[in-house]
């Protein structure tokens, strides 16, 4: 996928950044990683997401703060969350709060490569990519 922007993930978990790196990379996009809102907030100023994502919990904030503030500084870009609850109120919530979808931790690889491929189809590559992916 020549000419993507990267992803943007946001996990303070080492684990669950891992296999969300990897995910992406099957995919076939590069990405970043950041460890808090407030580091993921000064990526987004200087680079262009082809969508986020974010684990539902962070140590600078709520999953519902994330969400907001996420989708706010980048435009609207899909916001996927990762989460270690494979639960349907977990996944509601998560969906109420203006995620677009929802991944539990760890991914089976083929459902996320298919939310991952759902957000790609339904956002189109931002204008401005960023030079340089992790």
């Amino acid at each position: 996928m020549l000419n993507m922007a990267p992803v943007l993930i946001v996990s303070s978990e080492p684990a669950q950044s891992d296999k969300a790196i990897e995910i992406v990379r099957r995919v076939g996009l590069p990405s970043f990683l950041s460890t808090s809102l407030t580091d993921a907030r000064s990526l987004v100023e200087h680079h262009a997401f082809q969508f986020v994502l974010c684990a539902d919990e962070l140590p600078d904030c709520n999953l519902r703060t994330a969400i907001r503030v996420l989708s706010a500084a980048t435009g609207g870009i899909p916001v996927i969350v990762l989460s270690h609850l494979a639960d349907w109120d977990a996944y509601i919530r998560a969906l109420s709060a203006g995620a677009f979808d929802y991944i539990a931790c760890p991914p089976e690889p083929v459902e996320a490569e298919r939310i991952l491929r759902l957000a790609l189809d339904q956002n189109p590559p931002p204008r401005r990519a960023s030079r340089t992916a992790a």
